[in-house]
C-alpha cells in the first residue's frame, strides 16, 4: 500500500509539474516572441492602476518590464518542467501566482482592460477566462507542494546548465524580436494574409428591414431585394405587412480584417482604406510611423531611399501616423516626404500592423506582400 501511495505521489507531481511548466513555458515564449506587445500591455495596465506617472518619467519602464516577464515565465517553466533548483523555483512561482491572480480578478471585475496578454496574441482570452486560468494553475501548484517528491531528478552541474543554456537563449531571442519585427507573427498583419478586399470583389452593402403581419403579428426581415420582389409578386403585401420602424439593419461585406484600422487624409473625414489596399493596379506601401516625435532619425533616413525606389517603380506611398496634424507638415519637410499622402489612423492599429517605428507594410491586391523593421534596410 505504501509502494503504490509512493508511486501515486511521483505520477501526480510529474502530472502536475508538467502542466504547470509547460503553460509557463508557452506563456513566456510566445510573450518574447513579440516583447513590444506585451510592453503595450504593460503600460495600459499601469496607467489604469494609476502609475501614469511612472510611465512618463521613464517611458523605457514598461519594455524592460515585459522582457523581465517574459525571462522569468520561460524560465520558471523550464525550471518546474525539467524539476531544477525545486525550492526557489516554486517559491518565486507562489509570489508569481498571488500577484497575478489578485491583478486578474481584479480585472475580471472591473473589466478596466479588455484582454491581458497572459498569452501575447497567440491565444485571445477574456478577463474572467484569464483569471480561472490562474485559479487552475494556483491548484496545480499547490498540489506540486502537497505531493512533492523528496529530490530533484537532476544533478547540480547539468542544472546549471541547462538553467544558462535557456536563460541566455530566451534573453537574446527577445531581445532579437525587440529590435526587428517579431520572428512570429501572431497578429492581422501577417505577411500572406488577405487584409481587404479589391475593388472588383467589394460589394455593395446589404440592407434589412423589418415588416410585420397585420394579421398574425408575426415579424419577418427583408433584403431589399426580397421586398422589392414581395411587392411585385404580391399586390395586396402593403395591406398584409407593415414596416416596423427602428429594426432596420446593415451587413457590410467590405472591410478591413484589422480592428480599429482606417485611413483619413488630413482634411478628409472619408475613411479610405479599403480604397487604398484594394487597388488592383498599384502595390501599396505604408510607411508607419505612430508618433512622428519618437521616431527613429536614422531609420527614417533609411526608409526614404526605400520608399523613393518604390514610388519611382509606380507604387502607391502613403505615411500612417497617429501624430497630430500639426506635426505633420514638419515632419515632411524634415524627411522629403512631400510626394507622399499623409494618413491618420489609430495608434493601437497602426502598433497591432507593425511594432518598428517607422516600419514599412507592403501590401498588393489587399494582401501583406512584406512588413519590416527600418533596422532590416542597409
Amino acid at each position: 500500500m505504501l509502494f503504490m501511495k509512493s508511486n501515486l505521489q511521483k505520477i501526480l507531481n510529474i502530472l502536475f509539474r508538467f502542466i504547470f511548466g509547460g503553460v509557463f513555458i508557452f506563456s513566456g515564449f510566445v510573450k518574447a516572441v513579440d516583447p513590444l506587445g506585451t510592453a503595450y500591455k504593460v503600460e495600459e495596465y499601469m496607467s489604469v492602476f494609476g502609475f501614469q506617472w511612472l510611465l512618463d518619467s521613464a517611458m523605457w519602464l514598461p519594455l524592460v518590464v515585459s522582457v523581465v516577464l517574459c525571462v522569468v515565465e520561460f524560465m520558471l517553466g523550464v525550471t518546474m518542467f525539467c524539476h531544477l533548483y525545486k525550492k526557489p523555483s516554486r517559491i518565486v512561482a507562489a509570489c508569481f501566482m498571488i500577484f497575478f491572480t489578485i491583478t486578474t480578478l481584479i480585472d475580471a471585475l472591473t473589466n478596466n482592460v479588455s484582454d491581458c496578454g497572459c498569452f501575447g496574441d497567440a491565444v485571445k482570452l477574456t478577463n474572467w477566462q484569464t483569471f480561472w486560468k490562474n485559479i487552475v494553475l494556483d491548484v496545480l501548484l499547490v498540489g506540486i507542494f502537497v505531493v512533492d517528491s523528496k529530490r530533484a531528478t537532476v544533478r547540480r552541474v547539468p542544472s546549471l546548465i541547462i538553467s544558462l543554456t535557456m536563460l541566455v537563449a530566451i534573453t537574446a531571442f527577445s531581445i532579437r524580436n525587440v529590435v526587428y519585427e517579431p520572428i512570429i507573427d501572431f497578429r492581422p498583419w501577417k505577411v500572406g494574409n488577405k487584409m481587404a478586399p479589391t475593388i472588383s470583389e467589394q460589394k455593395p452593402p446589404l440592407v434589412y428591414v423589418t415588416y410585420k403581419n397585420t394579421a398574425t403579428g408575426e415579424e419577418k426581415e427583408f433584403s431589399t431585394d426580397e421586398l422589392m420582389k414581395a411587392y411585385q409578386e404580391d399586390a395586396s403585401f402593403a395591406e398584409k405587412w407593415a414596416y416596423v420602424d427602428g429594426k432596420n439593419r446593415t451587413v457590410g461585406n467590405n472591410s478591413v480584417n484589422a480592428d480599429g484600422f482606417s485611413l483619413t487624409a488630413i482634411e478628409g473625414t472619408e475613411d479610405e482604406a479599403l480604397e487604398l489596399l484594394g487597388n488592383e493596379d498599384q502595390d501599396l506601401y505604408m510607411l508607419a510611423v505612430w508618433n512622428m516625435q519618437t521616431t527613429n532619425d536614422k531609420g527614417m533616413k533609411k526608409v526614404t531611399t526605400y520608399l523613393q525606389e518604390a514610388y519611382d517603380s509606380g507604387a502607391n506611398v502613403i505615411v500612417v501616423t497617429a501624430s497630430n496634424p500639426k506635426d505633420w507638415y514638419d515632419f515632411m519637410e524634415k524627411y522629403n516626404l512631400g510626394n507622399y499622402a499623409f494618413y491618420s489612423c489609430d495608434d493601437k492599429a497602426i502598433k497591432a500592423m507593425i511594432r518598428s517605428n517607422p516600419g514599412i507594410v507592403h501590401t498588393s491586391k489587399g494582401v501583406v506582400v512584406e512588413k519590416f523593421s527600418f533596422r532590416d534596410l542597409k
